[in-house]
């Protein structure tokens, strides 16, 4: 999370951070960069708690600021001015964001709870959807893009291109999700993960027959666990997924608009 960072500064602070790569190990966070030494700190390394108001929040929240070194560190590796490293406490009760703009009725309370994500926890992406956006790209003689663009933790196979769209109730490895709304895609996915450069695909050709109302050009979807976090379990990488229930309305206009039906 940026704290401080001029406006002026934005765009371009969410950019250079695509270079630093996080990754637990252990007892420890590490942050890793070119050029860079790592940098490890432990799961429990807090300075102070900071309240600040934050771009994917609608009020202030209080943030767990993780102190000099790492901010030291960051700013070395990214030169963005102000930059801090900060992360929600434990106590947090913020919840999943319902996005109006998508117009879909969300499937649970509203209580299940999120962290700094912009809407909701997960995030899931098909390779299939992908190859079909990629397909489309190339018909306009645009560049493929990767799967990094839209930033998924939950990537699944063996479907049909958008038929994520469709899902309403699934299971990975038994751990069963709700999916809380389709994913209205920004400008970060616009940015080449590599050269920092900006452009206008993939916006552009998902528009042109991914954009709904209010300006959702969608791909993927979000999930919630349906027990919450005291009931949910281990998914992992090559895990199975059951569709559980389908969403009729979405699947009638997925059955509609990609197989002619």
């Amino acid at each position: 999370m940026l704290l401080d960072v001029p406006q002026e500064w934005f765009a371009l602070a969410l950019a250079r951070l695509f270079k630093v790569s996080p990754r637990y190990e252990g007892e420890s966070l590490v942050l890793r960069a070119a050029n860079m030494p790592e940098l490890r700190l432990a799961r429990d390394a807090i300075a102070a708690r900071v309240q600040c108001e934050v771009l994917c929040a609608p009020k202030p929240l209080t943030l767990l600021d993780a102190g000099d070194e790492a901010a030291a560190w960051l700013e070395a590796a990214t030169q963005i001015p102000g930059v801090r490293l900060t992360g929600l406490p434990r106590d947090s009760d913020r919840v999943v964001v319902v996005n109006q703009d998508q117009g879909d009725a969300v499937p649970t309370s509203g209580a299940a709870p999120v962290s700094l994500a912009d809407e909701a926890p997960f995030l899931l992406t098909s390779v299939e959807s992908l190859a079909d956006l990629n397909a489309r790209l190339k018909a306009r003689g645009k560049a493929a893009v990767d799967m990094q663009r839209f930033r998924p933790n939950i990537v699944v196979g063996g479907l049909l291109p958008w038929e994520e769209d469709t899902i309403k109730r699934l299971a990975i490895d038994g751990v069963e999700f709700h999916a809380w709304q389709r994913c209205g895609r920004c400008k970060m996915t616009t940015i080449d993960r590599q050269t920092l450069k900006h452009g206008p695909e993939p916006l552009a050709t998902l528009s042109t027959f991914r954009e709904r109302d209010h300006g959702q050009r969608n791909f993927g979807m979000h999930l919630v666990p349906a027990e919450g976090w005291a009931g949910a379990g281990r998914v992992s990488v090559g895990g199975r997924l059951e569709v559980l229930e389908y969403h009729e309305e979405r699947r009638a206009e997925w059955l509609r608009l990609f197989r002619g039906q």
